[in-house]
């Protein structure tokens, strides 16, 4: 049976916006029923500032609820070699942080969410994969010391899809190395979400809930960016506008989603990650609602 969590990010709007802290945060996904949080340094930094990571040890004792997941973004393409040291290095203080924490599992992003688009062609990928698999390989390595799994998500427009993210879980050939399946960022390179679920879900060693409203490229919902995920439309690779959702009410077919996991046996962690337009703390609520009921329901 999984355990299902929430994701800091879900409200990290009011972190980043000064309205409440880290630990404030941390505390309402604890009273909204989370079974662990997973934290995602937007407002804060547990690296920088360790004194956050002694008030999250107080909180998590006071709670009982585990932080279970670090999630950090991060870009190893398309850098000169004294970069990638650096990028590594910043890596590695994040896990050594998310370590004091007990953290178990680490997901660590390794393309620019905005790199430009023309850029995401299968070719570049192919010349490319070789960073990112020797990143992978020395962050396991090093995490490795801590008893900690390194994860890769389905994320932004060049390291995703079923098909790319396969082939790096295969090369990367380290056993504390995993995927973090977001059920929604796979419509961000125009797979098809619950046929790309039902492929990576045996690589799965944690779920990002996620929900989206999809349109056609001829149906231009207006007040779109490419690269926005927050408080309006964005693009696809092949043009589809996106734009995030409570979970199950977007078009995503969470049921459907929800049965793949269900039937494979998965029994790891299940975050939401809710993006909306709506309230933070309200699409937040529902959302992990939905999640638990659409569970039982399947």
């Amino acid at each position: 049976m999984p355990k299902f969590g929430i994701s800091i990010y879900c409200i990290s709007r009011k972190i980043c916006s000064g309205e409440i802290t880290a630990i404030e945060a941390y505390e309402k996904l604890c009273d909204w029923g989370a079974e662990g949080v997973e934290l995602v340094p937007f407002g804060f930094n547990i690296a920088e500032h360790p004194e956050l990571i002694d008030q999250f040890k107080e909180a998590v004792a006071r709670r009982g609820v585990p932080i279970t997941n670090y999630s950090l973004n991060g870009n190893f393409l398309l850098i000169s070699d004294e970069e990638f040291d650096a990028e590594i290095a910043r890596a590695k203080r994040h896990i050594d942080a998310a370590a004091k924490l007990s953290i178990p599992t680490f997901r660590m992003d390794s393309a620019a969410f905005r790199r430009p688009i023309t850029e995401n062609t299968i070719e570049n990928f192919q010349k490319e994969v070789p960073a990112i698999v020797k990143a992978y390989q020395i962050l396991c390595d090093y995490a490795k010391q801590y008893g900690m799994t390194i994860l890769m998500e389905n994320h932004g427009f060049h390291a995703n899809g079923a098909d790319r993210v396969r082939q790096i879980m295969k090369m990367v050939d380290r056993d504390n190395f995993g995927h973090q399946l977001d059920v929604g960022n796979y419509t961000c390179v125009d797979d098809i979400p619950e046929i790309a679920v039902k492929k990576m879900i045996p690589f799965a060693k944690t779920v990002h809930m996620k929900d989206f409203y999809i349109r056609p490229e001829h149906r231009n919902p207006g007040d779109s960016a490419q690269f926005d995920c927050e408080n309006s439309w964005f693009r696809s690779m092949g043009g589809s506008y996106l734009r995030g959702s409570i979970l199950a009410q977007g078009d995503i077919d969470i049921w459907d989603v929800t049965r793949t996991i269900k039937r494979s046996g998965f029994d790891g962690y299940i975050y939401l990650e809710y993006e909306g337009m709506e309230e933070c703390e309200y699409g937040t609520r529902v959302s992990f609602a939905n999640m638990k009921r659409i569970w039982d329901e399947v």
